[in-house]
This record gives structure tokens, sequence and C-alpha cells, in this order.
């Protein structure tokens, strides 16, 4: 897969509209970075599999390809802590509507279907630093302890609705571990949102 064209052939204007409400307008400090370009660079993390921000940020200081491609200037890329800072700042619900402006591109555009879906769910780790006398020491204040494949996890659990032609993800949510959420409510949610005239069978 060529990383590069990908990113190129992104046109998201759109999402520099849409995420520019989240920036200050006046005051001090210097000019934020293109929120379309940190958006793609979150993109480019997912595709190259890259662990970190940090990792990010390096690896687009180095690459200048990349860091063209995803619209940062010459000899000017985001530090890790503003790729983390980026994320804080949009919160959940921003990034709930480019997912669904997203896909309502692909509905338009005749990729995505979805008359026929398949659900998945998986864990996350969420961080624990708690001693064995369950008393003492830190770890996430909100996640809780679900049953994995693998024995029990404190984290959360990510479910999500794909079409099982394109094989792309139409709904998603993330609940705590324990949680469960029936997909034929994701499934509601989204066809009702797009405003389809088809109902899925669930696989």
């Amino acid at each position: 897969m060529n990383v590069e064209r990908v990113l190129d052939s992104l046109d998201l204007d759109w999402i520099r509209i849409l995420l520019w409400e989240h920036y200050h307008s006046d005051g001090p400090g210097r000019n934020p970075f293109d929120p379309s370009a940190m958006f793609k660079a979150q993109i480019l993390k997912y595709l190259l599999q890259i662990p970190s921000n940090r990792r990010l940020a390096l690896r687009l200081r180095r690459d200048r390809r990349l860091a063209k491609a995803c619209g940062f200037r010459r000899h000017r890329t985001p530090s890790h802590g503003l790729f983390t800072q980026f994320r804080r700042r949009l919160g959940e619900e921003a990034y709930q509507l480019v997912f669904s402006r997203l896909a309502r591109m692909l509905v338009e555009s005749g990729t995505l279907i979805g008359k026929v879906v398949a659900v998945d769910s998986t864990h996350i780790a969420a961080y624990s630093g708690r001693a064995m006398d369950n008393v003492s020491g830190r770890s996430d204040p909100d996640a809780r302890v679900g049953r994995g494949r693998r024995g029990f996890v404190l984290g959360y659990r990510v479910h999500t609705v794909w079409c099982a032609d394109s094989e792309l993800p139409i709904a998603y949510t993330v609940a705590r571990a324990h949680a469960y959420a029936h997909p034929q409510y994701h499934c509601d949610n989204f066809f009702f949102m797009m405003k389809c005239d088809f109902l899925p069978s669930l696989t």
C-alpha cells in the first residue's frame, strides 16, 4: 500500500472547517498546525501501525515525504505532546462527527453498502499501577474489569459494526470492559443517521 498516495487522495478541507472551532483565534502563542494535517497524521499512525505519538513525531521529523503527504510545511512538524493535545482538544464528539461524515461519503459513493454487516468487539487494556493489595497504587478510575479471550481484563471494550461487503467499519462505540451493547443498537443509530432506505442483516 502506497501510504503517500492514500493521504494525497484524501480531500479533508471539510475537516479543516469542522475542527477550527476547537482552536482559539486570538491571544498569545504560535500559530497552530493545520488541523487537517494533524488528522492525516493520525490516519498515518494507524496505517503504519506506529505505536505512540512520540514515534509518530519522530517518523515525521525524519521522513520529509510523509510529512509533506500529511500537509506539514518544510522543517516544521509537531512534537509528540502536540499530538496528545490535539486529541484531547477535539474530544470524543469531534471524532464521532468526523467518522460519521466519512461514513456518509462512503455511502454516497456506493463504497459502503451495509446490507449485511458483521459485529465484533475487542478489549483495550487500561493503565494500572495498583498493587496486589488492591488498595495502594493508581489505575484508570473509569476502567472496569471484564472477561476477555484470555481471562479478565481491566479496561474498555470497543464494539464495531462492519460492512461485510467492503469490510469497512460503519459504526462503533467504546464502553467499559464489563458492559455489553447489542449490535442492533449501533446499526439502528447508523442507518437513522444516514437516512438509508435499507435495513441490515446481522451475521
